[in-house]
């Protein structure tokens, strides 16, 4: 005889399972809609609070021998003794796009399983589809998705084609995850990150194709409008401050020069005004020049050789500040240099769409 008691089973309703929680809002409304469920108040097939609704929806069609369907409904169809699956659905299956011959579980190929995730098929057709409609997976007129395919070309499958110019990165025989919905929400509490690389795993990553870092692998991340084609590299904000902060003080030097030259112009042209030449003799003077502009003259010579110096380090210092945001470029617009990572304005990843 065991010394534990032993515990009667309990039945985990919603009433209870909010009486745990001791939520008694949450409580209080579950029992107002059972109650409004056991007086019949509620026609059946209404679809109120989640009951069963009179409606029909597309039923999908044809499956493939190798394909398992879990969906939410399954109704009689005539003269067949499978039922057709109806409504929100999963398919676990292999790669593929909509009829049976497309993807490269169409074509016949191994190693390319996928799982394709429905919720409202056809909801996005000009015209209602009810269950006289047969249709697979419509990458276009469904109204929410999510595909999963072990390699296949996942941007060809929802109309995309590869990505614009400026990236230029195509899905073909690659792995990839679709979603796609009038709103596609992504939420974390504490933070999103959206990266794209091989992991820091150790012993390395590679890609499904056999792709790596060695063999010109580009992480590429584009934020852009589907009919954008001219994606453009994004602004690292850090190094953007620090340029205009460098670039403020050059001005600030250019400013203060040639508040020097208009001060020393000024200085000239009262010089010029109170010149004047002296001379020696009766009747013909020959006259000489003021010594005194001549020596402010030949005091400025040097000032000048100086200054110039300096202008020529600020023209080659704004060359390498050039060099050190954008690369070193040759005469024929090709880039021959990369800036450095600390510098550069212009992220190598991230492309942000027109």
């Amino acid at each position: 005889m065991s010394i534990f008691k032993k515990e009667k089973k309990k039945v985990l309703r919603s009433g209870s399972a909010y009486r745990i929680f001791r939520d008694e809002r949450r409580l209080y409304h579950s029992k107002t809609i059972d109650n409004a469920l056991s007086s019949s108040l509620i026609d059946e097939g209404s679809g109120m609070f989640l009951t069963k609704i009179n409606e029909l929806l597309p039923i999908f069609g044809t499956p493939g021998e190798c394909e398992r369907i879990i969906s939410r409904k399954e109704i009689d169809l005539p003269g067949q003794k499978e039922k057709g699956k109806v409504g929100s659905r999963i398919v676990l299956t292999r790669d593929n796009y909509g009829n049976r011959g497309t993807g490269l579980g169409g074509q016949g190929a191994t190693m390319c399983e996928a799982i394709d995730i429905v919720a409202g098929s056809l909801s996005c057709e000009k015209k209602l589809r009810t269950n006289k409609t047969k249709a697979r997976g419509n990458f276009i007129t469904d109204g929410a998705r999510i595909y999963l395919t072990e390699r296949g070309n996942i941007q060809h499958y929802f109309a995309l084609g590869k990505a614009s110019d400026a990236v230029a990165v195509s899905s073909d025989l690659k792995s990839g995850i679709g979603i796609k919905a009038d709103h596609t929400l992504i939420i974390g509490r504490e933070m999103v990150r959206i990266v794209a690389g091989l992991s820091n795993a150790h012993g390395g990553e590679r890609m499904v194709n056999g792709q790596d870092y060695s063999s010109g692998l580009q992480p590429r991340i584009e934020i852009a409008a589907t009919d954008d084609d001219g994606a453009q590299p994004a602004v690292l904000g850090d190094n953007l401050i620090k340029h205009l902060e460098y670039r403020d003080e050059i001005f600030e030097t250019l400013f203060d020069r040639i508040q020097v030259i208009e001060t020393k112009l000024i200085r000239y042209k009262h010089l010029l005004a109170g010149h004047f030449h002296s001379g020696a003799g009766i009747g013909y003077i020959q006259t000489f020049p003021d010594p005194i502009p001549i020596s402010d003259a030949m005091s400025s010579v040097g000032k000048y050789f100086d200054g110039t110096t300096s202008n020529v380090i600020v023209g080659m210092n704004m060359e390498l500040m050039k060099y050190n945001w954008k690369g070193l470029w040759d005469e024929f617009g090709r880039k021959i240099g990369h800036a450095p990572l600390d510098q550069k304005l212009l992220s190598k990843t991230v492309h942000i769409g027109r």
